[in-house]
């Protein structure tokens, strides 16, 4: 039976022979590379260790070290990185057929409604690619494992045809939000709406990491270049939230974090958490868990 995994190095780089169209791994470790053939399937790009940029119509997208791309099958796509170090990288190409096969099944089970026209999200110009940290996905323990498995030397065992479809259904979970965040988005023409995807999955990382710090919307939509007005209604319409509770949501949670622990009084919770006063805090907190602070504080206690 034929591998589904190889390894790329500075010996055969330009002599191995990479079919379209085929469910393979391929790990590299290379101090430089250029391609014009980098989406010759439906393809996830994974960065292990350095960056490798990506140039897929008139945008760059640069992978750093724990992130991955997705794309479609689709013609010039430059790769390319000169590192005096070793740069380490999965690629995972994934025939037409397997989306196909996955996507059947998941639509048959009656626990998951999609859209009949996310199969064709899946080809260009509908696909969305974003550049995204490996652990903030659904099947980023698959590709640590992927990792762990090609370190120890046994990446030829562990990949088969049911490794394959698992982790396609899980692509397909990962992005039907993007999916959704488009339809939602009303724009006319496509680019303009992966435009402003893109700039709302800038904002999201922002209020991820800084949400505890962040004073008003319009730092977010300053950040991502977006007017305050313009950033509110197409994060709304992007991710069915607004972009003050999705930031209120998160302050909330880390709070209700921080009562269970019990190591803080409520009033210090709520400063930390960048709330005016204990009385704004306790009323969201009770609209957000029907229990006031003070007394899961105690009921924990």
């Amino acid at each position: 039976m034929a591998s589904y995994f190889h390894t790329i190095t500075e010996n055969n780089k330009l002599t191995l022979n990479k079919p379209s169209d085929s469910d393979l791994v391929y790990y590299s470790e290379l101090n430089e590379w250029f391609t014009r053939n980098a989406f010759r399937s439906f393809s996830l790009k994974y960065v292990v260790d350095r960056c490798i940029y990506y140039k897929v119509g008139s945008r760059e997208h640069a992978v750093p070290q724990g992130n991955f791309l997705l794309a479609c099958k689709q013609p010039d796509v430059n790769a390319y990185f000169d590192s005096k170090n070793t740069v380490k990288s999965i690629c995972i190409d994934i025939c037409p057929a397997t989306v196909a096969e996955a996507f059947t099944v998941l639509t048959a089970q009656e626990d998951h409604d999609f859209d009949n026209y996310l199969a064709g999200y899946f080809k260009v110009p509908e696909f969305f690619e974003a550049v995204c940290p490996v652990n903030a996905a659904n099947f980023g323990n698959k590709l640590n494992e992927l990792v762990l498995s090609i370190r120890e030397g046994r990446a030829g065992d562990y990949i088969d045809r049911e490794w394959f479809l698992d982790l396609v259904e899980k692509i397909i979970f990962h992005e039907y939000g993007n999916y959704l965040a488009l339809k939602g988005i009303r724009s006319v023409k496509l680019e303009t709406r992966k435009e402003i995807l893109h700039r709302l999955k800038i904002a999201k990382q922002y209020m991820d990491g800084e949400y505890l710090s962040i004073d008003e919307i319009n730092q977010v939509a300053v950040f991502c270049n977006m007017s305050e007005f313009h950033f509110f209604r197409s994060f709304r319409q992007a991710f069915g939230i607004s972009p003050y509770q999705y930031l209120l949501n998160k302050r909330l949670e880390t709070a209700r974090q921080l009562i269970i622990s019990g190591h803080r009084s409520v009033t210090d919770i709520a400063a930390h958490c960048n709330f005016p006063d204990i009385y704004t805090f306790s009323k969201a907190f009770k609209r957000r868990y029907a229990i006031a602070p003070s007394r899961l504080s105690a009921t924990d206690s």
